[in-house]
């Protein structure tokens, strides 16, 4: 996925992503984006290169696969250098300790605040298929999409401090037709159809083309909500509605199953 990719999923797409990450998102891109300087595979914004982290198998036979930053799919290099992980880059993972006879069991190290919904519910599929026992550890975050993955694992544990849950898809646009009316520009848009051309700067939506993406935010978000009420059967819906909780909260309401001091005790569960 290239830049150009990238701002127009920031800029349209329904997310599974918590609005603070997609702020810091926006931002991070813009300035890369106005740099002459080209990326390259594992630098960051000022060319410095950087150390991805990667999965690692212990003495024990476990392995451990990190899952920190935004997800997304098709990523490039820059992306992340950034701090993005891409969900083929755990898929791979994810075989590799499948077809490792070393490895007995798996630990995702979840610090995610979510990220696109393409690619999400498909690798939560095959987390789920796993033939080897697989746990979240979240010292971190797992929200939204990065839930959606956590609670694909057999078992689901947080420290004191993280941040879980945050369950929902939303779609953010920015209407510009007031600052190009201010400016005296008027954009004429011709198309095809009436969604063809939906959200073209400067051209405010209608009432159908806002229907139109609430359905789309609807429809992703059914499949969140049925994902996370058969795996965590204890979870209600009213606990579905985009609230983010921290542990305490999180296990009395079902979404996780113990809380854990630190990853030794997710090792002793193995």
């Amino acid at each position: 996925m290239n830049l150009v990719q990238i701002h127009q999923t920031l800029a349209s797409e329904p997310l599974i992503l918590t609005p603070q990450s997609h702020a810091s998102l926006v931002r991070i891109f813009a300035e890369h984006r106005n740099k002459d300087q080209a990326a390259r595979e594992g630098v960051d914004m000022c060319g410095a290169k950087v150390e991805l982290p990667q999965a690692e198998l212990d003495h024990d036979g476990i392995m451990h696969i990190p899952v920190n930053g935004p997800i997304g799919r098709g990523l490039g290099a820059f992306e992340k250098g950034a701090g993005a992980i891409d969900v083929q880059d755990i898929l791979d993972d994810l075989e590799e300790a499948e077809s490792n006879p070393d490895c007995r069991a798996i630990i995702f190290h979840f610090d995610s605040p979510g990220g696109m919904y393409s690619g999400t519910p498909e690798l939560a599929d095959e987390i789920m298929e796993c033939s080897k026992p697989t746990a979240a550890y979240i010292p971190g975050m797992a929200c939204s999409g990065g839930y959606w993955l956590a609670s694909a694992c057999n078992f689901v544990c947080a420290t004191k401090s993280a941040d879980i849950a945050n369950v929902g898809v939303y779609c953010y646009l920015l209407d510009q037709s007031e600052q190009f009316k201010a400016e005296g520009l008027k954009p004429l848009l011709i198309t095809s159809g009436e969604y063809k051309g939906m959200g073209a700067p400067g051209i405010p939506l209608d009432a159908v083309q806002i229907q139109h993406l609430q359905d789309r935010v609807n429809e992703m978000a059914d499949q969140f909500y049925s994902h996370v009420m058969e795996r965590r059967p204890m979870v209600s819906m009213d606990d579905l509605k985009g609230q983010c909780f921290k542990a305490q909260s999180a296990l009395a309401k079902g979404f996780i199953d113990m809380i854990v001091p630190d990853l030794d005790a997710v090792v002793a569960l193995f």
